[in-house]
This record gives C-alpha cells, structure tokens and sequence, in this order.
C-alpha cells in the first residue's frame, strides 16, 4: 500500500538561494548602468558648458579687427561659470595666416579625472573692407 505525502507547502532553500543569486546579480548590473549613466550625463554637461563657451568666445574674437586678435588672443581666459564648473580650464589660442586668409583657432581643455578631450574650434576672420573702416 502506498503512502500519500502531503501537497507542498512553500519554497524549498535551494529554490530560495537561487532566486537571491539572480536578484543579486540584476541588482549588481542595474547600479553599474546607473553609474555610467550619471557619468555621461555629467561629461556631456562639462563638454556642453566648455563647447558654449569656446563658441563664445570665438565669436567676440571674429568680430574685432584684424589687428586687435593677436592681443586679444594673449589675454584669453575662461568666465568665472567656466572655472567653477570645469577643474583646471585652460583657454588658449592661435592666429594662422595661410593662402585661404586669417583664422583663428581656440581649444579648452580641462581635467575630470579620466580622459577628456579637449574642445578646439576654427573660425576665419573676414577681411575687412574700406567701408568697414569709414
């Protein structure tokens, strides 16, 4: 004659281990992806503000005469918003004269603690004409 078990009641501990060790896992890769996200959320902030303020600044350079650039570019310096979103922002640039005229060039660079890159951008200067100067 066989004996009737009685209908199971409850998780057994195995089943229980095994469903921590998936929850742990996807709790694990969850965070990471919440990490990572933060953190290109917060260079694309710092590449954003340095971008701005390249742009800026390369259009106050455009719109001075041809012989005012080289002095401006000497004194060139990040705004006070720069310097205190971006560690260690340094501004510099250049005055190329080439066959195709005068450009200049500027780059921001600053330290995040991993590698960045820095911003560099070109603009030509227009030539100016004698019914610019009268």
């Amino acid at each position: 004659m066989k004996t009737m078990t009685p209908p199971r009641r409850g998780a057994t501990l195995v089943e229980c281990i095994v469903a921590a060790s998936i929850l742990s896992v996807a709790i694990g890769t969850v965070t990471t992806a919440v990490f990572r996200i933060g953190r290109l959320w917060t260079d694309s902030g710092h590449y954003r503000i340095a971008l701005q303020e390249v742009s800026n600044q390369l259009e106050s350079l455009t719109q001075l005469p041809l012989e005012q650039v080289q002095p401006a570019l000497d004194s060139l310096a990040v705004s006070a918003t720069v310097s205190r979103s971006l560690v260690d922002a340094k501004l510099s640039g250049e005055l190329f004269q080439d066959q195709f005229g005068d450009r200049v060039k500027l780059e921001l660079s600053w330290r995040d603690g991993r590698s960045s890159r820095p911003i560099r951008i070109s603009a030509w200067l227009a030539e100016s004409s004698a019914e610019d100067d009268q």
